[in-house]
């Protein structure tokens, strides 16, 4: 079978496969979202004026959806205790940075949230990367909003001196700009 033939075949069968998953982004509860964040491929299909058009999503790809799609479904809800449920139900399918935008839901709904442990965690992982990756400015922003929790900025406030030297220059740039602090041990 030659490689077309192959990649057709494949094409095919996930398009059928798919079918019956087309709605998985249109979940209504933890478990849906739970199924859909376990999905590894789907074939995504548009309609075109000229017919179908089909394109395999990985398992990333399907997993921000899945997010995207559980914000929207949590952010009118306004309960903070099934917000925090897909937080924890999604850092160990997907990791601590893939949270965020359900954290920044939740911390909007309930600000004291800030200071879960599960959620504070998701907000500072993407400090211990440079400032150029795709999830600090995230975190970044719903850090400043957390500043304004007392328990939390608390406890923000030791990250300037983390024994992690990329998380502490960090969170010294976040204080910097809030002006909460001058400046920190170690920075220039």
């Amino acid at each position: 079978m030659s490689t077309h033939t192959r990649w057709l075949v494949l094409v095919i069968v996930a398009a059928s496969a798919s079918d019956a998953r087309a709605d998985v982004f249109a979940f209504k509860d933890l478990e849906g979202f739970e199924k859909c964040m376990r999905l590894d491929h789907l074939v995504e299909t548009t309609r075109t004026a000229d017919g179908e058009q089909h394109r395999m999503l990985d398992g990333s790809e399907i997993q921000e959806r899945c997010v995207d799609a559980a914000v929207k479904l949590l952010g009118p809800t306004k309960d903070k205790d099934l917000m925090f449920a897909f937080v924890k139900a999604t850092t160990p399918l997907a990791g601590l940075a893939r949270a965020l935008p359900l954290v920044s839901v939740l911390v909007d709904t309930a600000l004291p949230m800030c200071n879960e442990i599960e959620n504070y965690d998701v907000m500072m992982r993407p400090l211990d990367d440079p400032p150029d990756r795709w999830a600090f400015p995230r975190a970044r922003s719903i850090i400043k909003r957390c500043l304004a929790d007392k328990a939390f900025r608390k406890d923000f406030l030791e990250e300037k001196d983390s024994a992690d030297k990329q998380r502490a220059e960090n969170a010294c740039a976040i204080l910097r700009e809030e002006k909460l602090v001058k400046s920190c041990k170690g920075s220039k």
